[in-house]
């Protein structure tokens, strides 16, 4: 008979020690590898993102700069304000920018809006720090912003203001200067005469630039009181606008009408009424002209009445002239023609503070009421 083989227990043993090692390293690997990748997973930048959203959601911009605002007219911070009023309450989210290739500085496209309309308001820059290797081909690493990029228009409105050069403008409760000034002052209508004597406003223009949204315009006349202007697209006007005459004013320019009316008639000699006009005044050849040539008309009349008196339209345009409106019917009979004239007079009076006296330097013709 043959020799039978025994069995050896050390093949057994030594196959179930090296299954056990096997499925040592198997499950050991298998862990190590398990921890790396959720270790990996953890250090991804979206992350860093869904904090960065998260804050800016809550209302946090400190991460973001902003310029200052280009006009002295609007708050420094105004573009930073604007800028939070536009995305508050909005949900926002993020996408990674399709052209961004390095994976150490991935950057970040940031909206705010609902799907379908959301806006593109921010590009954010991540940065990679503490980079350590893992598993000899993976990274861990922390992420911090880099940068934060806000996207938003500056201010590019421009008003301009045109008003009397003794009149004050103001945008949004901030007063013109000669810094907003533009062009040269030009000459008002209607002074052409008065000004030989005394200084008259001129017309200017201020235009402010830089601003983000309407202002709120306010001017105010010489004496500081608001005056309503007129608004034609981006520029804004104003003028002089007659208001209630003062009892003394009315008084006074009423009689001198009235006298300068009689010296037509001839009820009141040249030489006596020289006093309310300069020497050199060039209504005194128009009313000798008037004596020499016209006087005739009204001659041979009863004593004139007065109806329908009336002062309106006073207007002071600076410490040294003023204009205001008078208006009268005068009556008078004719025998010789044995008729009644009643002559209507609707003229404005410019007065100038001449020597100390408010003299008539001009008066305008405002045609029959």
């Amino acid at each position: 008979m043959g020799k039978t083989k025994k069995f050896s227990f050390f093949w057994v043993i030594y196959v179930l020690f090296l299954l056990g090692m096997i499925g040592f390293w198997i499950y050991f690997l298998n862990a190590v590898i398990e921890k790396d990748l959720k270790i990996y997973e953890e250090c991804q930048p979206n992350y860093k993102m869904d904090e960065f959203t998260a804050q800016v959601q809550a209302g946090d911009l400190s991460s973001m700069t902003f310029t200052e605002g280009t006009s002295r007219f609007e708050a420094p911070d105004v573009y930073k304000v604007a800028f939070a009023e536009a995305i508050a309450g909005k949900k926002i989210t993020y996408k990674e920018n399709p052209a961004s290739y390095d994976f150490q500085a991935p950057i970040y496209e940031l909206y705010a809006g609902d799907e379908g309309s959301e806006v593109h308001f921010a590009t954010v820059q991540l940065r990679a720090v503490n980079v350590e290797p893992l598993m000899f081909i993976l990274t861990t690493q922390d992420w911090e912003i880099a940068s934060v990029t806000p996207l938003y228009e500056t201010g590019s409105e421009s008003i301009t203001i045109t008003i009397p050069d003794n009149y004050s403008a103001y945008v949004n409760g901030i007063a013109l200067d000669d810094r907003e000034r533009t062009g040269e002052p030009v000459d008002f209508k209607g002074f052409e005469i008065a000004s030989a004597y005394v200084n008259v406003p001129k017309q200017v223009s201020y235009t402010v630039s830089g601003l983000t949204a309407d202002p709120t315009v306010e001017i105010r006349d010489a004496s500081g009181n608001p005056v309503a202007y007129e608004i034609n697209g981006n520029n804004f006007s104003a003028g002089f606008v007659g208001g209630e005459v003062p009892e003394d004013i009315a008084t006074a320019a009423i009689e001198n009408a009235k006298n300068i009316s009689a010296i037509y008639a001839g009820d009141r000699t040249l030489s006596s009424m020289k006093y309310i006009f300069p020497e050199d005044s060039y209504l005194i050849p128009l009313f000798q002209n008037y004596i020499n040539f016209d006087l005739w008309m009204y001659s041979g009349h009863t004593e004139p009445s007065y109806s329908e008196e009336q002062t309106s339209n006073y207007i002071r345009y600076n410490d040294n002239l003023y204009s205001v409106e008078v208006s009268f019917t005068k009556t008078m009979y004719l025998p010789k023609r044995n008729m009644t004239v009643n002559d209507k007079t609707n003229n404005t009076y410019y007065y100038a503070l001449i020597d100390g006296k408010w003299l008539i330097v001009d008066m305008m013709n405002n045609g029959e009421e």
